[in-house]
């Protein structure tokens, strides 16, 4: 009942207020029930370029682009749609604001946690060129991993432009040089699977003997004569050299 009016016995009621009113008294409770690493059923509500509000229940929780998914994601609509089921893990939670934070990729495992036994260092793997940039190229190969080659890997000779080997969209096949899973990083190598190119063998001419080196000239018409010409002290003590 919003307004009442005895003389002309009328009354104002409004529906929109009771829904208005327990709205809000299902916000305060769920936000006195809802804790950081929760997870929540949910429905994305509007998308935007920086993400996506999500309905969990009464309250909307915002999902930053990067917490969409463990690709890259570039477009959040490229990805959601308004009206779309999601599952969302709370992040963070605003006591002044009420601003809930959400993800949507740590609702999901975590594709890293057992990448090693399949990225190991030497394995020969597939994948996508998803990003090219000046010092190398990005490929992906799965739902949330990628790795890099770096500009010094793509060819035996030097390459000044990863785009004269590679493009994006391109399928590779590449060699493991590296991982690291706590930084989640992966490097790869295409010239390790690539035949090192011979070097062209230098002319060679044949041998010729070493020429005799000339003989030394005589500084002086002296002969030469052993011992020690001039006297030398040991006479004296009978002494003859």
């Amino acid at each position: 009942m919003t307004e009442v009016k005895p003389k002309r016995r009328r009354l104002v009621l409004s529906h929109r207020a009771v829904l208005e009113k327990e709205r809000e008294e299902a916000r305060a409770k769920l936000l006195a029930e809802i804790k950081p690493g929760d997870l929540r059923n949910g429905v994305v509500r509007q998308v935007r370029d920086f993400g996506a509000f999500v309905d969990i229940g009464g309250i909307d929780g915002m999902v930053h682009v990067s917490q969409i998914g463990w690709d890259r994601v570039s477009k959040p609509s490229d990805v959601l749609e308004q009206g779309q089921a999601v599952k969302v893990k709370v992040l963070k939670i605003s006591p002044e604001s009420g601003k809930i934070s959400l993800s949507i990729r740590d609702a999901i495992e975590n594709p890293w946690t057992s990448a090693k036994a399949t990225y190991h260092q030497g394995a020969v793997v597939k994948g996508a060129v998803s990003k090219i940039t000046d010092f190398g190229a990005f490929v992906r190969l799965e739902t949330g991993i990628e790795g890099l080659i770096h500009i010094s890997e793509l060819d035996h000779k030097r390459v000044f432009r990863v785009t004269d080997v590679l493009s994006e969209g391109q399928e590779v096949e590449v060699k493991v040089l590296s991982f690291d899973g706590d930084k989640q990083r992966i490097g790869l190598s295409l010239k390790a699977l690539q035949a090192r190119p011979e070097k062209p063998k230098k002319e060679q001419e044949p041998d010729e003997p070493e020429a005799a080196p000339p003989p030394r000239k005589r500084t002086s018409d002296k002969k030469l004569k052993g011992g020690i010409g001039g006297p030398t002290g040991g006479e004296a003590f009978g002494l003859k050299w």
